[in-house]
């Protein structure tokens, strides 16, 4: 997996992707595959991901509360509140696809 997210980065460092950021979008995947135990990232997982961003917006939703729950005891909950996760979600279909 560590593979697929350096490429990631890498992807995300090009020209059209909001630059500086590679590496916190790479982050944020790595987190959500933890939260979702997903240990290989592959089109299966990336639907998988893609179908929980809704919730992963939505604030009130269930989902949103648990992994801030998560992140929050790794100390990692900014990747979430800051909107890293959303973020590189909208950018990794397109990586995979």
């Amino acid at each position: 997996m560590q593979k697929i997210l350096r490429k990631f980065e890498e992807y995300c460092k090009t020209p059209g992707i909001e630059s500086g950021k590679a590496r916190s979008y790479s982050n944020a995947i790595a987190y959500l595959c933890d939260y979702l135990g997903i240990s290989a990232i592959d089109e299966k997982s990336v639907s998988y991901m893609k179908s929980k961003e809704n919730e992963i917006k939505d604030k009130t939703s269930a989902l949103y509360k648990d992994l801030l729950e998560f992140l929050s005891s790794r100390g990692q909950k900014s990747y979430l509140t800051k909107g890293w996760i959303k973020a590189a979600l909208s950018y990794l279909y397109n990586f995979i696809g």
